[in-house]
């Protein structure tokens, strides 16, 4: 595990993880997917010198904390299935138009997207909604605090972040690339809801989730690769996913599993797509078990059937408009 991907790999495992295994240690597993997508801030800028991590981690935090914010608010004043739709494809065209614009790198705009989805359709009140807010901010913050501690060991004199400015302008002045890429993955992320709300999916944001994430790239090759990545990595995800909801771990072992399947993660995403979803869907799904109890058979099999779909309509919506480059910034 020695090396930069190594010690990426851990850097993201320890931010990601450490509010999370706190509250739900603590009892309060209602809290976890706040707590879970707040800390997300750690797997981005994986490889930035430090100057440009600390803006863009901050920047990847305080967006994560808005999601957080708007789908819980959402949530809490009973928005119905298409409502949330549109809001979930909006942003997940202006996380896409932001991190094309500032390079942001994997994994793009995506954890914007799960973070609005998910949070919009857990039932809150107006008093847990803030809760939630504020423990996705600390997370995020302890999230920035470990992507950020090797600067006090390994700082470089000469190190500067270049500026946004003109980079964000011209992702917003016609002719612009990054404007359609916007749009085609919000238009693929509505139509992936919609689909999966008029076939009373279980899961639908799932599906809105699988969309984003083929349509982060920008190269259509790239686009039919991941889809087919996904999907196969998925399916193997959801058996090994399954099995470990059928035996009915304690909650300290579930962590310990999601701990584990997000270093997994990190270390295999930049290799080999299909390899990381073998170890983070079976990490989503244990998630989700920790605020219902699960029918293992039923939730492995929606993880599927959405994810499925979903990079379907994800391909489909990018052979519209096939894009021109090739990009890194897939989920």
């Amino acid at each position: 595990m020695a090396g930069p991907a190594g010690t990426s790999a851990l850097r993201a495992m320890t931010g990601a993880n450490i509010v999370l295994v706190a509250v739900v240690l603590a009892g309060h597993t209602a809290l976890a997917p706040a707590a879970a997508f707040g800390g997300m801030t750690a797997v981005h800028a994986r490889f930035a010198p430090y100057p440009v991590r600390a803006r863009l981690l901050a920047a990847v935090g305080a967006g994560l904390v808005l999601c957080v914010a708007l789908g819980s608010v959402v949530a809490a004043a009973g928005w119905g299935p298409v409502p949330v739709a549109v809001l979930v494809a909006v942003v997940a065209a202006v996380a896409k138009l932001l991190t094309d614009a500032v390079a942001a790198g994997p994994p793009g705009g995506l954890i914007f997207v799960f973070a609005v989805a998910t949070t919009a359709v857990l039932p809150v009140s107006w008093s847990q909604a803030a809760v939630q807010t504020g423990v996705a901010a600390l997370a995020a913050v302890v999230a920035w605090c470990v992507g950020m501690a090797g600067w006090l060991f390994f700082r470089k004199p000469h190190e500067k972040a270049p500026s946004w400015r003109e980079s964000l302008l011209a992702a917003v002045r016609l002719p612009s690339h990054e404007l359609p890429r916007a749009a085609k993955v919000g238009l693929g992320v509505l139509a992936a809801g919609l689909l999966a709300h008029f076939l009373h999916l279980g899961h639908p944001y799932w599906t809105m989730i699988a969309a984003a994430a083929v349509l982060q790239s920008t190269h259509l090759n790239h686009t039919v690769h991941r889809t087919v990545q996904r999907v196969l990595g998925t399916l193997v995800g959801v058996v090994l996913g399954g099995l470990l909801l059928a035996a009915d771990l304690p909650t300290p072992a579930k962590l310990a599993c999601i701990v584990v399947a997000l270093l997994c993660g990190e270390l295999t995403v930049i290799r080999n797509y299909a390899l990381a979803m073998v170890f983070i869907t079976p990490l989503t799904l244990l998630l989700s078990s920790l605020l219902t109890p699960p029918d293992a058979f039923g939730l492995a099999s929606d993880r599927l059937l959405d994810t499925v779909l979903g990079a379907l309509v994800g391909l489909a919506a990018a052979l519209v408009r096939p894009g021109r480059g090739y990009s890194l910034a897939a989920a």
